[in-house]
C-alpha cells in the first residue's frame, strides 16, 4: 500500500496545482469587483481614469491567464503534463513516464496509457509498468481537509516492488479515494524488513476498494476490499470485511506460527481472516477460522523432557490429521492511522499469539507441559487467568 500511496499523492499534485491557478483568478477577480463597487464610484475623473485602466489591464491580465490555462488543456495537454510529472520527480523521486494521455487538467481527470513508474530511494524502490492508469479528482471539493478523488484505476500492472530501511516522504495532504480499481496486476513484492514473508509475488485478478482514506489505508484494505488472485501461485479471496486463502503448504514455513508451529510438520492451511463491520469503533475485532489438515507432529529438538514431550506430541496428534480452530483478537483503531503495511500494525503477532492461546486452551495441558510446548511467560498467564479465546 505503501507505493499506491505514493503514487496517488505524488499525482493529485498536478490537478492541485491547475485548482490553485484557477484560485487565484478567482480571488483577483471577486477582490477587484469589491474594489470598484467600493472605491470606483467615490473618484473623480482623473482618479477614476487610472482606476479604470487598472480594472481593464487587471481583467485582461486574469483573461489571459484563464485563455492560457484553456489552451494548455485542450491542445498542449500531454506536454504540460510532462513538465508537471519531471517536477515531481525533482521533489519525491518519483519517475511518471507514459507513452500517450488523455483527459482535462481542469476537471481533474487523467488518463495515461503504457505508464512506467519508477523510484530508486531510502524507503521505497519501486518499477513498475502499467498499460492503463487513470485518476479523477473532484475539483468542486479541493476544499475539503481530505482530497476528495472520485476514482483511481490501474490495468496491466508489471513489475517489482522493495521495501527498505528509511522513511518515506509524508504524504503532505490526506485524501480520500471513493473507488479503487486493479486489474489485472502482477508483482514480485519484497520486504526486506520484517514482514512475517520477505518476498512474495502476487497477483490481483481483479481488486475493488470504495473507500480508501489515506489515514486509515491498511483499515480499509483489510476491511473493505472485494479480490480475487493469489500469491505464490496460491489463491486467495476477498468480500464481505474477510479475506480467505486455501491450501497453502506450511512447509518449513511452521516455526511462523509460534510455538505450536514447531511442533507441525508438513500439512496445509485454510485461512479466513474477518474484521467487524464498523471500522470507526475504538478497536478493531478480528475472526479468525483456521483449517490445518495433512500434517504430522513431531517434538523439536529443544522440547527437553522425553515424557512431558510426549505428552504435548500426544495431545497435538490428538486433534486428529484435520481440524478447525476459531479465534478472535482486537487491535486498537489508532494503530492503523498512519500505517500502510501489515508490519507496522503487529497484526501477524496478534494473530499468532490468539493462535498459540486458542491452541494452548483447546490442547487442556498442564501448565508444564504447555512450558515444554514453547509457550511464554506471557500466554501462560493469559491461560491461567482464563483470557484464553473463544474457540
Amino acid at each position: 500500500m505503501e507505493s499506491l500511496l505514493l503514487v496517488v499523492a505524488e499525482l493529485v499534485s498536478v490537478p492541485r496545482l491547475v485548482a490553485l491557478a484557477l484560485l487565484v483568478v478567482l480571488i483577483a477577480a471577486a477582490a477587484l469587483f469589491v474594489g470598484h463597487l467600493a472605491v470606483g464610484r467615490q473618484l473623480h475623473a482623473w482618479p477614476l481614469r487610472w482606476w479604470r485602466r487598472l480594472v481593464w489591464t487587471t481583467i485582461g491580465g486574469l483573461g489571459f491567464m484563464l485563455a492560457g490555462l484553456v489552451f494548455i488543456d485542450l491542445l498542449l495537454f500531454a506536454p504540460a503534463l510532462r513538465i508537471a510529472l519531471d517536477q515531481i520527480e525533482l521533489r519525491s523521486g518519483l519517475d511518471v513516464g507514459f507513452h500517450s494521455a488523455t483527459g482535462s487538467l481542469l476537471m481533474g481527470r487523467l488518463e495515461l496509457h503504457e505508464v512506467t513508474l519508477r523510484r530508486s530511494s531510502s524507503g521505497l524502490d519501486i518499477s513498475l509498468t502499467a498499460q492503463e492508469l487513470s485518476l479523477d479528482v473532484d475539483m468542486l471539493q479541493l476544499y475539503r481537509s481530505a482530497l476528495p478523488i472520485t476514482l483511481v484505476r490501474a490495468v496491466g500492472v508489471r513489475g517489482t516492488i522493495v521495501r527498505r530501511d528509511g522513511g518515506l516522504p509524508a504524504v503532505t495532504r490526506p485524501f480520500v479515494i471513493d473507488r479503487l480499481e486493479l486489474e489485472d496486476v502482477q508483482i514480485d513484492f519484497e520486504d526486506t524488513i520484517n514482514a512475517p514473508f520477505r518476498s512474495l509475488p502476487i497477483v490481483f485478478t481483479s481488486l475493488k476498494l470504495s473507500p480508501l482514506r489515506s489515514d486509515f489505508v491498511m483499515l480499509d484494505a483489510l476491511c473493505g476490499s472485494e479480490a480475487s488472485g493469489s500469491a505464490r501461485g496460491y489463491s486467495f479471496g476477498a468480500g464481505g470485511h474477510a479475506w480467505q486463502a486455501r491450501g497453502i503448504p506450511i512447509g518449513p514455513a511452521a516455526h511462523k506460527l509460534g510455538a505450536a508451529g514447531r511442533w507441525i510438520r508438513g500439512g496445509d492451511l485454510d485461512l479466513t481472516l474477518r474484521c467487524g463491520a464498523d471500522r470507526d469503533a475504538e478497536s478493531v475485532p478480528f475472526a479468525v477460522d483456521v483449517r490445518l489438515h495433512d500434517f504430522k507432529i513431531a517434538p523439536p529438538g529443544d522440547s527437553g523432557r522425553h515424557a512431558a514431550a510426549s505428552q504435548v506430541a500426544n495431545a497435538l496428534a490428538g486433534l486428529g490429521p484435520d481440524f478447525s480452530l476459531h479465534f478472535e483478537f482486537e487491535l486498537p483503531r489508532e494503530r492503523f492511522r498512519g500505517a500502510s503495511n501489515v508490519g507496522q500494525l503487529g497484526l501477524w503477532e496478534g494473530g499468532i499469539l490468539a493462535w498459540n492461546l486458542a491452541i494452548g486452551a483447546k490442547l487442556e495441558l498442564s501448565k508444564e507441559e504447555l512450558r515444554v510446548l514453547g509457550l511464554g511467560s506471557r500466554v501462560l498467564e493469559k491461560l491461567t487467568s482464563g483470557a484464553a479465546p473463544r474457540n
